[in-house]
């Protein structure tokens, strides 16, 4: 074996890192590129060691930011967190998603459950589907100092649609949740059929809401997705009305005033 091309663990010591650090000169901000989340100045020491394996001293990690003054502490931040809801630029680094915004204050999230949260401790009384809106937006760091907050400018940077889906999600799940509850109060404590609506009357449908929960209710009135056999389904029935129809248009005028007057 030929010793001198053998690096010694001394070697490997002093051998250079590339740091996965950059600064958003903007705001001050340290950056992870590897995790996409902003660090407080006395955490970036640790977030190197703890999840990275690198042991670097406070001087190196400034030279390799370029920076003679530190960035934003935990301290700063928590008191800039605190009273910021909306910033004209996102930091850089930070995944920019479509979230949603509370029209009635400047809370903003993604998720559903969070919105609806917020609502019941902020806004008892108001439905949270029919007082938000649509905005983008970022969560600069985790921890403790987990927050969302809205980006009113995003040109040149990439906007994740993940989010944008779950919001439709959120819109159809509560439209279904809606369904749901006015068909099961519409049915509940009448054995009677008689004394529903002309609707449900008409369509039976107390015999397949009888004695299902919400969750039951749910799943009957969710929109089915292509892997469901009543999707299918729906897709042939639309195309037997769409041939029906074709056939129909142009034909014999009585045979089509028969057919519209049937009740």
């Amino acid at each position: 074996m030929d010793l001198d091309n053998v690096e010694s663990p001394q070697d490997l010591l002093d051998a250079p890192i590339m740091l996965p650090l950059e600064v958003d000169l903007r705001y001050n901000v340290a950056v992870c590129t590897q995790c996409c989340t902003g660090l407080t100045f006395d955490h970036i020491q640790w977030h190197l060691r703890c999840v990275h394996g690198i042991k670097k001293q406070l001087d190196t990690v400034m030279e390799h930011l370029n920076i003679e003054a530190h960035t934003l502490s935990s301290i700063e931040i928590k008191t800039w967190m605190s009273g910021i809801w909306i910033l004209d630029r996102a930091i850089q680094g930070v995944p920019v998603k479509k979230g949603i915004a509370c029209t009635e204050c400047h809370h903003s999230c993604v998720e559903k459950t969070s919105m609806k949260n917020h609502f019941t401790a902020k806004h008892q009384g108001m439905k949270w589907s029919e007082n938000i809106e649509r905005c983008n937006v970022q969560m600069p760091f985790q921890g403790r100092l987990k927050k969302y907050i809205q980006i009113e400018h995003v040109e040149g940077q990439e906007v994740e649609m993940g989010a944008e889906n779950d919001w439709q999600k959120m819109l159809e799940l509560e439209f279904n949740e809606t369904m749901a509850e006015r068909t099961s109060s519409a049915t509940k404590g009448h054995s009677d059929i008689c004394l529903s609506s002309a609707f449900i009357a008409k369509m039976r449908w107390d015999i397949c809401v009888k004695d299902k929960d919400l969750p039951e209710l749910q799943n009957l009135a969710k929109m089915p997705v292509k892997s469901d056999r009543m999707f299918q389904v729906i897709l042939c029935g639309r195309k037997w009305v769409e041939k029906c129809g074709g056939a129909l248009n142009g034909g014999n005028m009585r045979v089509r005033r028969r057919l519209m007057s049937v009740g």
